[in-house]
C-alpha cells in the first residue's frame, strides 16, 4: 500500500486550522450574500465537529481513530463545495459592484 502524503493529515493533526476556512466562508457568505458560501461554512463546521470528535475519541475508540477512510470522500467534497463557493462569491461581489456603478 502506498504511503499517504503527510500534508493530507494537516487538518487531522491540527483540527483548529479548520476554523480558517469556516471564518473565510462565513465572511464571504455575509459579505456577498452567497448561499453557496454559507453551505461551505456549514460543511467545514461539520467537518470540524467530526475531527474534534475523532480527537476526543467520541466517534471512535483506540486504533479505529487512526483509520480515516471517510476522508477520501470528505476532502474532495469539501474542495468542490469550497471552489463553488469561491466562484459564486466572486460573481455575487462582481455583480453587486456593477449594479452599484450603474445606478
Amino acid at each position: 500500500m502506498p504511503e499517504v502524503p503527510k500534508f493530507l493529515y494537516l487538518l487531522v493533526d491540527a483540527p483548529l486550522l479548520i476554523a480558517i476556512p469556516i471564518v473565510i466562508f462565513a465572511a464571504l457568505a455575509f459579505w456577498s450574500r452567497s448561499k453557496t458560501a454559507a453551505v461551505a461554512a456549514i460543511a467545514w463546521n461539520l467537518y470540524l465537529i467530526y475531527e474534534l470528535g475523532m480527537k476526543a475519541e467520541e466517534f471512535c475508540s483506540g486504533l479505529n481513530c487512526v483509520k480515516r477512510t471517510p476522508l477520501y470522500g470528505v476532502y474532495p467534497l469539501l474542495a468542490l463545495v469550497s471552489m463553488l463557493a469561491l466562484v459564486q462569491g466572486y460573481v455575487h461581489v462582481r455583480d453587486n459592484r456593477r449594479s452599484g456603478r450603474l445606478r
